[in-house]
């Protein structure tokens, strides 16, 4: 998955049309930061964002991204899970490691490789 390291990434919205999350912005954006083991089969995506966010009383500029069904891959537009850290994860499982805040389950990622 080291290919997609730096790529650029849009977040949006999932269920919510207005998730609280995005502050009422089209989507959000950052970039590949790298990988981490994941909660199944799939890495789960580091993304270093291109501003501060803020949401669930925590901000952060990473949000780690895990893949919401089974045979999805980190390609084109995917649905995902989001974690907002204040801190970069370390290269551990979600159970074995420092957690974030969970702020969405079904946002819409777009790798813009």
């Amino acid at each position: 998955m080291e290919f997609l390291k730096d790529c650029p990434v849009k977040l949006w919205g999932g269920y919510d049309y207005e998730p609280e999350w995005i502050k009422g912005k089209e989507f959000i954006s950052g970039r590949v930061h790298g990988f981490i083991p994941g909660q199944n089969s799939s890495p789960a995506m580091v993304v270093a964002l291109d501003a501060p966010l803020t949401a669930k009383g925590t901000t952060g500029n990473i949000v780690i991204l895990e893949l919401r069904f089974v045979d999805a891959q980190w390609k084109g537009e995917q649905t995902v899970h989001i974690e907002l850290c204040d801190f970069i994860p370390e290269n551990k499982s979600w159970k074995n490691r420092q957690q974030g805040s969970w702020i969405e389950s079904h946002a819409s990622v777009d790798v813009l490789e």
